[in-house]
């Protein structure tokens, strides 16, 4: 069994089963592409929040704006984490992974 580099580290304990999910169903290429769209939309919702910020003269003011994109740029990160995540399975662990060639209903990103 291949290890990450650590002893206590394997592809059953340190991957998200989102991260393995997503490495199952799509190749290599469409999770580059998907981490591409990913990283453009975190950087828009973190302009996004920014500009809500300093709409804001108090505490109160606009805390529901604020919050909203704030759950946006965590939600963008999070699938950024995932799809490098899923990613790296693909190069340590193609045994998990979807094959470039496979075919199937999952093809569609």
């Amino acid at each position: 069994m291949r290890k990450y580099g650590r002893e206590d580290v394997d592809y059953a304990t340190w991957y998200t089963p989102w991260m393995k999910t997503l490495a199952a169903q799509h190749t290599k290429e469409q999770l580059e592409q998907r981490l591409n769209g990913a990283a453009k939309d975190a950087g828009k919702a973190a302009q996004t929040h920014l500009r809500a910020i300093e709409r804001t003269s108090s505490m109160q003011s606009a805390s529901a704006a604020r919050a909203h994109s704030r759950n946006t740029v965590a939600a963008a990160g999070e699938l950024k984490g995932a799809l490098s995540g899923a990613l790296e399975i693909h190069e340590l662990f193609p045994e998990h992974a979807k094959a470039a060639n496979s075919t199937g209903a999952n093809d569609a990103i």
